[in-house]
């Protein structure tokens, strides 16, 4: 979505009663222990910018509209960027040794739609907004939109600095597709996640597409054995197989076409996501064993079996995934102009002319 300021207040402001809607649709979810400095409500509760998450809202509908897809990939943006160096807007940055140049998030989209809700909020409210509070508000907003609870959510965090050459790789921290559940589960845990909320956050596979290249073994040559995953339904497999042909070729454009993550409701948040694993229809390895495997398969059929305890457990566990590595110390993080520009410490007080000549050369790029 490719939107000016000018026209990002336009969809503000044609958008904003909609915006409303969805967040005085707030359910009565009672959130887990909140880390200190992180409040609901911190722009209007502070006067810093009120109505900053209507504004957010809005341009999340806008992007919508225009591409339904975008809502799912929102969601993933959030997870990636919580969990390599915390939930600092880390994976916006561009550049060198940034982290959406590698191999994981080369796939994440989204960023747009960060960059149109930060230019709108500029106007409103210049320099108030941290990237990393619209990546949180953004994804909640998302679920809302794809027919998901909308509920509240912690502000008050600030951008990190730019990333260096030491900087955490997101390949050790993401778990991958074909993880299996220790190793899954320990990559939670590596970030004081629960198993529990490990079951409950992957439920988000209710929505979205994964491609081709993460699961096509899975329909030819599973674990290298040159047959098809045992565990996956034969006629679910016949279908993938006329979407995603056999190749060896990394290269391979089809191994960019996009599947369901969800068998027929990737834009609906519903349970069909659990119904379909019952079946033996989960697309990714790790989807199947989360209904299959004995440790996590009690909790997976119970948030499975009603709307309201899947939608609980999954904000309780969005909600702590959303505190992992927040910086609230002005000595840590700061509040950027451009979201793909993270502002190093000693270029924070640089004149007002200098900096308008980084955000031109920016803009030239």
């Amino acid at each position: 979505m490719a939107v000016s300021s000018k026209g990002v207040i336009s969809v503000v402001t044609t958008r904003v009663l909609l915006a409303v809607f969805l967040l005085q649709s707030v359910c009565d979810f009672k959130l887990p222990t909140v880390q200190a400095d992180l409040e609901v409500g911190y722009y209007d509760n502070t006067g810093l910018c009120s109505g900053a998450e209507e504004v957010v809202a809005a341009v999340v509908l806008a992007a919508f509209d225009a591409d339904p897809t975008v809502t799912a990939s929102l969601i993933r943006l959030q997870f990636h960027d919580c969990f390599v160096q915390g939930c600092d807007a880390s994976i916006m940055e561009n550049g060198t040794f940034t982290e959406r140049t590698s191999p994981p998030d080369l796939t994440v989209r989204g960023y747009n739609v960060i960059d149109a809700a930060k230019a709108a909020l500029e106007e409103f409210c210049p320099g108030s907004v941290s990237c990393a509070d619209i990546i949180t508000i953004a994804a909640r907003d998302s679920i809302a939109i794809l027919g998901g609870p909308t509920f509240p959510v912690l502000t008050g965090r600030l951008d990190g600095f730019p990333r260096g050459p030491d900087s955490p790789d997101p390949s050790d921290f993401l778990p991958g597709p074909n993880f299996t559940i220790p190793q899954a589960t320990a990559a939670f845990e590596n970030k004081s996640l629960s198993q529990a909320d490990m079951v409950n956050l992957l439920g988000a596979h209710t929505v979205g597409v994964a491609q081709c290249r993460f699961f096509v073994d899975r329909l030819y040559n599973f674990l290298g054995t040159g047959r098809p995953d045992p565990d996956l339904d034969p006629t679910y497999g016949d279908y993938l197989r006329k979407i995603c042909p056999d190749t060896t070729n990394s290269s391979d454009p089809s191994l960019n076409t996009n599947v369901a993550l969800d068998f027929k409701s990737e834009f609906k948040w519903d349970l069909s996501y659990f119904t379909n694993v019952e079946r033996r229809r989960g697309l990714l390895r790790i989807d199947d064993e989360l209904g299959t495997n004995t440790a996590t398969r009690p909790h997976f059929t119970q948030i499975g079996s009603s709307n309201l305890l899947f939608n609980k457990e999954f904000i309780d566990s969005l909600t702590k995934m959303s505190q992992i590595g927040v910086i609230t110390d002005p000595a840590l993080g700061n509040i950027r102009e451009v979201c793909e520009i993270a502002i190093a410490p000693e270029t924070i007080s640089m004149p007002f002319q200098l900096e308008e000549e980084v955000l031109e050369a920016h803009s030239a790029i």
